[in-house]
C-alpha cells in the first residue's frame, strides 16, 4: 500500500487542471459550443498503516524473562546452599569419623585388656594345675626334692606377677604367714631367718631382725625379688620350676 501511495504522489504534476484557454489540456474535449470542457480528477491517497505494538506479546515476553531469570537466580541460591549443606555433612562426617576411630581404639584397648586378663587366669589354672599334680607325684615317689642348681642365674626380664604367685602357692599355698613344720623357713617365700637377713643387710636394713612370717606381703615381695636378681630360680630348689 506504501508503494500505491508514493507512485500516485509521483503521477500527480503529469495531470493538468487547464481552464478554458489552455491549448494543450489533456483532459479537454470539444463541447457542443467548441469550448474546452473542464473535467475534474479525484486524487486518492492511501494512508500508510498505523504501527501498533503486540502489548500483550511484549508482556508475555517480559514475564517470561523475568521468571527465567527469577528461576537462574534461585537455582544459584539453590546451589549455594548445596555446598554450604556439603560442607556442613563432610564436617559432620569427619567429627562422626573421629568419634567412631576413638570408639574403635578403646574397643581396641578394652578388648586387648579383657585378653590379657584372660590369658593370666589361664596361665594361673595351668601353673596351679602343674603344681598340684607334682605334688601328687612327690607324695607318691621317694626321691631327692632339690631340683633346681642354687646358682642359676636370674632372667633378665624377671618372673611375671603369676610366675610369682606360683611359687607362693608351690611354698606355701600363698600364705604370707606360713610356717613349714621344722619352723625354718618362714612366709611366702619360706625364707630362713639367715638368708633373710642377709638380703635385707645388702638392700633393706630396715627390714634385719624381722621374722619373715611377721614381715608386710609388699617387704616379702620386695626381698625375694632382690634374692632373684642375686642368685636366680635356684634359691627355690623345687618351687623355682615356676620361675624364669
Amino acid at each position: 500500500m506504501v508503494v500505491v501511495a508514493l507512485a500516485t504522489i509521483a503521477a500527480v504534476p503529469l495531470f493538468v487542471f487547464e481552464d478554458s484557454s489552455s491549448p494543450a489540456s489533456f483532459t479537454g474535449t470539444a463541447g457542443a459550443s467548441g469550448a474546452p470542457e473542464v473535467q475534474s480528477v479525484e486524487l486518492v491517497v492511501a494512508a500508510a498503516p498505523r504501527f501498533e505494538p503486540d502489548v500483550a506479546g511484549l508482556s508475555d515476553r517480559a514475564q517470561i524473562w523475568h521468571l527465567a531469570r527469577s528461576k537462574r537466580d534461585t537455582s544459584a541460591r539453590l546451589a549455594e546452599v548445596a555446598r554450604n549443606h556439603e560442607a556442613d555433612a563432610l564436617a559432620a562426617a569427619r567429627l562422626v569419623a573421629v568419634d567412631e576411630f576413638a570408639d574403635q581404639e578403646r574397643l581396641e584397648v578394652l578388648l586387648a585388656a579383657q585378653q590379657a586378663e584372660i590369658d593370666r587366669q589361664a596361665e594361673r589354672a595351668r601353673l596351679r594345675a602343674a603344681e598340684l599334680k607334682r605334688r601328687e607325684e612327690a607324695m607318691s615317689t621317694p626321691g631327692p626334692t632339690t631340683t633346681i642348681p642354687w646358682d642359676t642365674a636370674p632372667h633378665a626380664d624377671g618372673p611375671s606377677d603369676i610366675q610369682w604367685e606360683a611359687l607362693r602357692f608351690c611354698e606355701a599355698t600363698g600364705n604370707y604367714g606360713a610356717v613349714n613344720p621344722t619352723g625354718k623357713y618362714r612366709g611366702a617365700y619360706q625364707f630362713s631367718r639367715e638368708t633373710w637377713d642377709w638380703i635385707a643387710g645388702l638392700d633393706y636394713e630396715h627390714l634385719v631382725g624381722v621374722d619373715p612370717a611377721a614381715a608386710a606381703p609388699g617387704d616379702q615381695d620386695r626381698m625375694a625379688q632382690a634374692l632373684y636378681d642375686l642368685r636366680g630360680r635356684g634359691q627355690w630348689p623345687v618351687c623355682g620350676r615356676y620361675l624364669p
